[in-house]
């Protein structure tokens, strides 16, 4: 507990303390993953899947930073955009943004992506929401296409000054299920094969000369507002310290443990990859443990600062952050849960720190993007 403490401590005097504008190795970022790194992807999607306007296109999505909607799903930046700054690069453009300049980097992250392919899901009989083609195989592909452009005169080794990050994924993937009227313990089944399909897309993005890869575990399904609410339980024990569902944190623990297995045999069949393994799953619950020293407020932890029906965690299915009725909270800088699916910015920036000096980054990014 005493090393937990002193590491929590340091990574707070952290927040902030950034490096952007120095050196780096790194003149570009290449990024996959869902709404936790998509940086207007899916807002871009063409019709007719979303005839109208997606509620987070609407205000206050984008409030703390950009004072508009950018097709973030947060109040603000993202953990992605924190790296960005830090290694003195521009925001990395969205794929769909059609005429982007992506010679500083491009960004396949779809919010709602899964790491299993919509046929896949659809043929389980799930329901999956959205129901488009954005699964981490469906990026891969379009980073495939993107390859020739991107590369264009940069010989054999275009990317070797280039940080790949495999953003968050499966998340989506046990949303759909839970939300299928499946079981946690059904869920577990899909473990497996979601983390499957995560090692292979890292092997696929080394064997097309990737040098540098961030890969990103899954955070803890068990804390997360629409989860809490849906699995709401009169019984206890059912609950950790935190006010976690224990059962939805096995998902989540489940898929990590998995997940660093796959990438201590990839860093051996790859020693000349620097792979980093990067963490959501314990910031979150360090932010739970010691809100504090975080900055946030220790009594709205687990409450969506932008739903509605109050406590215990402010969240409706049917009043979505985003809705003309619904407000957010009066300082989302103190809270960590946004919409009840997602982080605030200020949570954000706590797990870019994390990542960019180490304690939640093996290596830390930082480290590695000194020439």
């Amino acid at each position: 507990m005493r090393t937990a403490f002193l590491l929590l401590f340091n990574l707070a005097c952290l927040r902030g303390a950034y490096s952007g504008g120095g050196r780096s190795r790194f003149t570009s970022i290449i990024s996959f993953g869902d709404s936790y790194a998509d940086t207007g992807n899916l807002v871009m999607w063409p019709e007719p899947f979303f005839p109208g306007p997606l509620p987070f296109e609407n205000l206050p999505y984008g409030q703390t930073f950009f004072g508009h909607p950018t097709g973030r799903v947060t109040d603000g930046r993202l953990v992605l955009d924190f790296i960005a700054e830090a290694l003195g690069l521009p925001f990395v453009p969205p794929y769909l943004a059609k005429g982007s300049n992506f010679s500083a980097g491009v960004n396949f992250a779809v919010a709602g992506a899964p790491a299993l392919t919509l046929t896949y899901l659809q043929g389980q009989n799930l329901t999956v929401n959205p129901p488009i083609n954005s699964s981490l195989h469906d990026q891969l592909e379009w980073f495939q296409k993107l390859k020739p452009s991107l590369c264009k005169g940069q010989g054999a080794d275009c990317f070797g000054s280039s940080l790949f990050i495999m953003g968050e994924f499966g998340s989506n993937d046990y949303r759909n299920i839970l939300m299928s009227n499946r079981t946690v313990e059904q869920a577990l089944v899909y473990v497996p094969l979601i983390v499957d399909s995560i090692s292979r897309g890292v092997e696929r993005l080394i064997q097309q000369g990737a040098k540098y890869i961030v890969v990103a575990d899954v955070f803890p399904t068990g804390c997360i507002p629409p989860i809490l609410t849906m699995l709401a339980s009169p019984n206890k024990v059912k609950y950790d310290r935190h006010g976690c569902l224990k059962s939805g944190n096995r998902l989540g623990r489940y898929q990590n443990s998995l997940l660093r297995q796959w990438i201590k045999l990839l860093r051996h069949e790859y020693p000349h990859t620097k792979i980093i393994t990067a963490e959501y799953y314990r910031p979150v619950l360090a932010f739970l443990d010691m809100p504090g020293h975080f900055g946030l407020n220790s009594s709205t932890t687990l409450l969506a600062c932008c739903g509605a029906g109050g406590p215990p965690y402010n969240y409706d299915f049917n009043a979505g952050c985003g809705l003309p009725s619904v407000k957010a909270c009066a300082d989302p800088s103190r809270a960590l849960q946004w919409d009840g699916f997602h982080l605030t910015e200020s949570a954000y920036r706590a797990v870019a720190d994390g990542w960019l000096h180490g304690t939640y980054a093996d290596p830390p990014i930082m480290h590695v993007a000194r020439p």
